[in-house]
């Protein structure tokens, strides 16, 4: 948004989804997106989760552009690659149709496994919480996602729960089937997020 050119919008047609920026930056919501990822998964939950930590909004995809999401269609303004993005304090995975594509594709399989480690917080969506799975962040632990994909999610080493939102390691994990289920789970995360900070020792 800052420094970039205005979009001319077809008629109908949603504005593109952009990073946002509250002034402060000390927190940051890194969201990773992908040709195919579920616009409606980004859009509220991220929105929601940011407002609640004061943050700054982040969008990390596995390479530079634009990417084009669905459900709705809609073009998501692309921040940094995966092999340019800073450290986030919360990460965000949502689901979508490419999530098979991320799985092959080895850069963004190595820097979603080291944010999951470093992350304060991590909210998977959908199919989301495959791409988790695939790099070892839900092995033993309760997770949910995409019903037709809980096979998938066991096989990936995740312990399935069947229900709408699941929480792991503590709550520093949350997963969800979908983007309504996300929005239960959001403020709960937020606030577990920020503990982690507080209790961090000082230096």
């Amino acid at each position: 948004m800052r420094g970039k050119r205005a979009v001319r919008l077809a008629p109908g047609s949603l504005p593109p989804i952009a990073s946002r920026a509250t002034g402060g930056g000390r927190w940051t919501v890194g969201v990773f997106v992908y040709r195919g990822v579920s616009t409606s998964e980004i859009d509220e939950p991220v929105v929601r989760l940011a407002a609640r930590l004061d943050a700054d909004i982040m969008t990390i995809a596995p390479d530079p552009g634009a990417v084009h999401g669905v459900e709705p269609s809609r073009e998501i303004e692309v921040d940094h690659t995966v092999e340019t993005a800073p450290a986030v304090d919360v990460l965000v995975v949502p689901g979508g149709l490419g999530w098979k594509q991320v799985i092959d594709h080895a850069p963004s399989r190595e820097w979603l496994a080291r944010a999951a480690v470093d992350a304060k917080g991590i909210l998977a969506i959908s199919t989301g919480s495959l791409l988790l799975a695939s790099v070892g962040r839900l092995d033993g632990r309760d997770a949910t996602g995409h019903w037709l994909a809980d096979a998938d999610l066991a096989a990936l080493g995740a312990v399935v729960t069947g229900e709408r939102t699941a929480a792991a390691d503590e709550g520093r994990v949350a997963t969800a089937s979908g983007t309504l289920s996300a929005l239960q789970v959001v403020d709960e995360l937020a606030t577990r997020s920020r503990w982690v900070e507080w209790m961090r020792p000082s230096t």
